[in-house]
């Protein structure tokens, strides 16, 4: 008698499965949950009492057909309340391994890890008594799928750093949500997690209100969250299409809004906002007079829900952690094949040093460090315009440093025609500037100048800020981001 394997955590249509195998001719053999939801169901069974036992030669002897579904590991590991060994007490090692068999075997063996597949396979034995052999090895694919997800999303649950990139790189992705569409209407998009690791960043966000997310929030939140969260005081960064359109600091939460805002109003419109503290009713009242699209914050106090809900077609995120993966790799897919980076998220560090005669002022270096924030999450090639805490000028995505530095005083003056006196503007640089870039920013009233130098230009750079007494930082680390 021709003989069916069931071994499942997930019992979605197991009862009736097992019914059809039964009119069919099929000997069912069950273990633990499985064998008494099948009981109970007042289905004749063999039960196998202990899971190790189904790898024995003679359990499997005369088996056409293996249905396993592992326990949802990635259930577990998301529960932080869950100790390591807690989890991995869930680890299925018998269950994979069976699977394993049933697929290595699949001409003689139907492997099956998805109820979505019973009644197709069903279907098909009823009709021809047999499964097409494409079938076969269609399941048998999707079965190392489903076992290779599984083994990573242990492997990305016990975490770990490497000393270099690896040979051989697998990833589990677990599906966290369906998208409208992707960047345009005719491509397709989902959100996915990282199967096994604990939920951060943007895969923690909860919508407090709104419609879901799109492709390109997620994108524009990915840029303003890195960015508003890299900052110390109360901070404001507004991102539209990936790229900051305003970033400003203050001592209350409200004056950074406004000022974040205030840097480029039409590049700030329909833009999404990201803050770095709860925002409270007088945040709100400003966020309220003004169109952003897509508000994020660790929290929102009742009041400032109250004022914000009543505008159209704004969404409110929750990020609860400001905290960065360190680890964390950084993929960009490109036609054949994936390009791997560990992510930009080293701090400005010691390496920072004065290169000109005349160091910046204080009020300059806490400017400059602005800048060079801003710029870092910009576009290469990036050039970023400060006053104060607060930028009024961003130029980035140019072709030429040059165009940067343009564009980032064009900007300025264009959205800033008149600037009270009393504070200076610095410029920052993601990539090295030349003597040409420095001049061109002396001659627009820059006082002081962020780059990260080390290029064959670094001297001539140096004298020509001398001779415009401009101060000048190296932070000896280069920001592209493309």
């Amino acid at each position: 008698m021709k003989r069916a394997l069931l071994s499942v955590t997930d019992r979605t249509g197991i009862v009736e499965f097992a019914y059809g195998l039964k009119e069919l001719g099929y000997r069912i053999v069950a273990s633990g949950g499985t064998a008494l939801a099948l009981r109970q169901a007042e289905l004749d069974i063999e039960e196998v009492k202990d899971r190790r036992a189904l790898m024995q030669p003679s359990v499997l002897e005369g088996v056409e057909l293996v249905a396993v579904t592992l326990y949802p590991l990635a259930a577990a590991t998301a529960d932080r309340e869950m100790s390591q060994d807690e989890a991995l007490d869930y680890v299925d090692v018998h269950g994979s391994a069976l699977l394993r068999t049933a697929a290595r075997s699949f001409k003689s063996i139907i492997p099956l890890c998805d109820p979505a597949d019973y009644q197709s396979v069903l279907d098909s034995l009823r009709q021809y008594d047999r499964v097409h052999p494409d079938k076969r090895q269609s399941l048998a694919a999707k079965a190392f799928h489903y076992c290779a997800y599984y083994d990573t999303t242990v492997a990305q649950f016990l975490g770990g750093k490497w000393e270099r990139l690896p040979d051989e790189l697998a990833m589990g992705l677990k599906k966290s949500a369906d998208l409208r569409y992707g960047e345009n209407p005719q491509q397709q998009a989902a959100l996915y997690s990282l199967s096994g690791a604990r939920p951060w960043g943007l895969n923690a966000a909860d919508l407090l209100y709104g419609k879901p997310l799109s492709y390109n929030h997620y994108l524009d939140l990915e840029t303003a969250w890195g960015l508003a969260t890299e900052l110390a005081d109360p901070a404001c960064a507004i991102v539209k299409h990936a790229t900051p359109a305003g970033v400003a600091v203050s001592d209350k939460l409200a004056e950074a809004a406004r000022l974040a805002y205030r840097c480029d109003p039409r590049g700030c419109f329909r833009g999404t906002a990201a803050v770095n503290r709860e925002v409270e009713e007088d945040a709100a009242l400003f966020f309220a007079e003004e169109y952003v699209q897509c508000i994020a914050a660790p929290e929102f106090s009742a009041k400032a829900l109250d004022v914000l809900k009543v505008k159209k077609d704004i969404r409110l995120v929750r990020l609860p952690s400001t905290l960065i993966a360190a680890d964390e790799l950084d993929f960009k897919a490109v036609a054949g094949g994936v390009l791997v980076q560990d992510r930009d998220n080293r701090p400005m560090d010691g390496r920072a040093r004065v290169v000109t005669r005349r160091p910046p002022t204080e009020i300059e270096q806490k400017s400059l460090r602005l800048a060079w924030s801003t710029a870092k999450h910009a576009k290469t090639h990036a050039a970023v315009i400060t006053r104060g805490n607060h930028t009024i000028g961003i130029g980035s995505g140019q072709t030429s440093r040059l165009d940067a530095v343009r564009l980032a005083l064009v900007k300025s003056q264009e959205r800033h025609p008149i600037l009270p006196a009393g504070l200076p503007m610095v410029l920052a640089s993601d990539g090295a500037l030349s003597a040409e870039h420095v001049m061109e920013a002396a001659k627009a009233g820059i006082s002081a100048v962020m780059q990260p130098g080390g290029t064959s230009d670094d001297r001539d750079a140096v004298e020509a800020a001398d001779a415009k007494q401009v101060a000048m930082v190296f932070t000896g680390t280069r920001h592209f981001r493309h």
